[in-house]
């Protein structure tokens, strides 16, 4: 009996291991890296994706936050999936315009006053301009992407695109003043791959 139930716990210790070891055998990778550019301003806020990802993606139901502060859109960039909602805010004490001239989302919520906000659906793949009719200097850009695996560079470049399903892929930039770039890019299950990306004017 004590013999039978040794073996019973060697395969339920067994089972349990192969199950972990399954589970990482089919862990999604990661992609990190930089982007380099001689002016070190222009390494902030560049937008890295994949391209030409096959699967169904659901946009979040939480909308996105585009907020007015100080007569400044923050953020000045914003990536997101095709379909997500944003609230464009007013937190100054004075009135905002947010209006887009782009012919692929073109819109105006017209004047607002401090602390309203006012909600927009980004329904089609392409980079949005974000302007304000009240504050001309004001200027941002909401970038739409048809799938999850984008990343928005911080202030030293870098960046990471988590939960990739293996696989080789089209990586890609843009960026408000440097030109655009692709490479390619494999991700193996459980593995990070590094991409650098040098941008130019």
């Amino acid at each position: 009996m004590k013999r039978m139930l040794f073996n019973a716990l060697l395969v339920i210790v067994f089972m349990g291991v192969a199950a972990i070891g399954q589970q990482e055998a089919f862990a999604a990778g990661t992609i990190t890296g930089s982007v380099e550019t001689k002016r070190a301003k222009y390494k902030k806020n560049v937008v890295v994706y994949l391209k030409n990802v096959q699967g169904t993606f659901n946009a979040p139901q939480e909308p996105y936050v585009v907020d007015q502060q100080d007569l400044t859109f923050i953020p000045h960039v914003l990536p997101v999936l095709v379909g997500s909602k944003v609230n464009f805010k007013n937190s100054d004490n004075v009135n905002h315009n947010v209006f887009s001239p782009t012919e692929c989302k073109s819109f105006n919520l017209g004047t607002f006053g401090p602390g309203g906000y006012k909600t927009v659906t980004f329904d089609k793949t392409c980079v949005v301009d974000l302007l304000c009719n009240v504050h001309s200097e004001m200027s941002a850009y909401v970038v739409v992407l048809d799938n999850p695996y984008f990343s928005l560079t911080g202030a030293d470049g870098s960046f990471t695109i988590r939960n990739v399903p293996a696989g080789t892929y089209e990586i890609a930039v843009w960026s408000e003043k440097m030109k655009a770039e692709t490479q390619s890019v494999t991700v193996s299950d459980g593995s990070s791959a590094t991409v650098t990306f040098n941008l130019t004017r």
